[in-house]
């Protein structure tokens, strides 16, 4: 009886370890809603991650742009080149399936995003 539960145990404990190390998968068509410098945008923003890998598709107020990116765990960045120099956006995938993040603008100013799947 021991051995069942101890094996029991063991199996639960891997499917946990193994869960935590698992990267989210943040691709698909997203919805940001951004603020910096009390002002809002809501840009459509497309990813795909392959591991660690993420790459996508910016459509907003700072034009139309391809990026690459990381994902580490639930976290991912990416860097948007514009004319007004280059964009970082950090973002963690919420247990909810949402995201939030934050965002550098060369340097010159900083915000917050959130952003939901789109319908």
């Amino acid at each position: 009886m021991f051995k069942r539960y101890s094996l029991k145990a063991f199996a639960l404990f891997a499917l946990l370890l193994s869960a935590q190390f698992a990267s989210a998968d943040v691709s698909g068509n997203w919805i940001f809603a951004v603020t910096i410098m009390d002002q809002t945008g809501n840009p459509q923003v497309t990813m795909a991650q392959d591991g660690a890998v993420l790459t996508g598709h910016y459509n907003g107020q700072l034009g139309n742009s391809d990026f690459k990116g990381t994902v580490n765990g639930d976290d991912f960045q990416f860097v948007l080149a514009s004319e007004a120099g280059s964009v970082t956006y950090k973002g963690t995938l919420q247990a909810d399936g949402t995201i939030k993040g934050s965002l550098d603008a060369a340097g010159m100013a900083q915000g917050t995003f959130t952003a939901k799947k789109a319908d």
